[in-house]
């Protein structure tokens, strides 16, 4: 879209909607000799990825570092689109420059974009998934199932390309409302939950120049980088919270760190975390963890699945949720949402 590659010889658009999905602020770099299959820059791989340049949201801005205005869209052939997006890209992909300037301040979007953040989730959702694992990371993987949110946006799009039906409002975090922040107040929110090892921060991006071989990366100007705001259970206040989500088992996060021998700490790849709450109120005591245990949170698994149907619902009132979704949360929070969450309660 920046490059033009959605208007013909004649300038008629290609495609008259697009729903792009875990890219973050990076961009295809379509330029002679790229390779096109390297993956995102990361918080320690692939950092000088050219992908990860000016400009990094759609409505027009100026890059504050170098004082170039620039935007994706600004074409008559510009198509709609539906941009989402997880937690992890937040973490890794630098996702707040979507929907910021470069120095972090709201930006919002063009009139023909929408941006939604599935919150609290992971750069991949299988929905086959079943009991998490720890891989090469300190803490299980993250167990938030989105696919049925893809299904509710591709009608949504389909409605606004064929009948101008208007999609849902943005709902991603921002500044002004203190949904999006900086990593020393993310720090200051999220629970001190125990054997957690939060990462140092997210993937960076810094200035870089491109006219060196290798291109050289100036530490001392960076573009800002900022991530969702959590609330007392670590899970993230802003976006579209999938059931499961707004009804917790636990607290569900975009990134998750390496296990020592694996680089010890760093963000891995675009994994997310998964991090259950005590079963009962003697075992959180015991551990000393902070959030609430699933006992004193829920009556038992008839109130949970009630609560995930009510979450549910209110998704489909927003059109964020198929109607006939509705019962497949339901179905799949039966028993506790096993196998993604195991606990056995008297």
């Amino acid at each position: 879209m920046h490059l033009g590659f959605n208007e013909d010889a004649e300038g008629r658009p290609v495609f008259d909607g697009l729903l792009p999905h875990v890219s973050g602020a990076g961009r295809l770099v379509a330029e002679r000799f790229t390779n096109l299959t390297v993956p995102g820059g990361q918080q320690y791989e692939d950092h000088l990825s050219p992908a990860d340049t000016f400009p990094f949201a759609y409505a027009e801005t100026v890059d504050h570092l170098t004082g170039e205005p620039d935007a994706i869209m600004k074409r008559a052939s510009d198509p709609e689109v539906l941009h989402t997006q997880t937690s992890t890209e937040y973490w890794q992909r630098r996702g707040s420059l979507v929907h910021t300037t470069t120095d972090g301040r709201d930006l919002g979007f063009p009139p023909n974009v929408r941006g939604y953040l599935w919150s609290s989730s992971q750069h991949v959702a299988d929905p086959t998934a079943g009991a998490p694992a720890k891989g090469i990371c300190n803490h299980l993987q993250n167990v938030v199932a989105t696919s049925a949110l893809f299904r509710a946006v591709l009608d949504a799009l389909d409605a606004w390309v064929s009948e101008g039906v208007e999609p849902p409002p943005s709902a991603v975090p921002t500044v002004s409302d203190g949904t999006l922040v900086t990593m020393d107040a993310w720090s200051r929110q999220f629970p001190a939950v125990p054997s957690a090892l939060p990462p140092l921060g997210p993937n960076e991006l810094y200035a870089v120049d491109r006219s060196t071989v290798p291109p050289v990366a100036d530490r001392s100007r960076r573009h800002a980088v900022l991530v969702p705001a959590v609330d007392a259970d670590g899970n993230e206040t802003a976006g579209v919270r999938a059931p499961m989500v707004a009804v917790p088992l636990g607290t569900y996060t975009g990134w998750n760190t390496r296990a020592p021998g694996q680089g010890h700490g760093a963000l891995h790849e675009f994994s997310g975390s998964t991090f259950p709450f005590a079963a009962t109120e003697d075992e959180r005591l015991i551990t000393g963890d902070p959030r609430p245990s699933v006992r004193r949170r829920y009556r038992d698994p008839a109130d949970y699945i009630a609560r995930i149907r009510a979450a549910a619902e209110e998704l489909v009132a927003r059109r964020l949720l198929l109607e006939e979704d509705v019962e497949h949360a339901m179905s799949a929070a039966a028993d506790w949402s096993a196998p993604r969450h195991r606990f056995e309660l008297p």
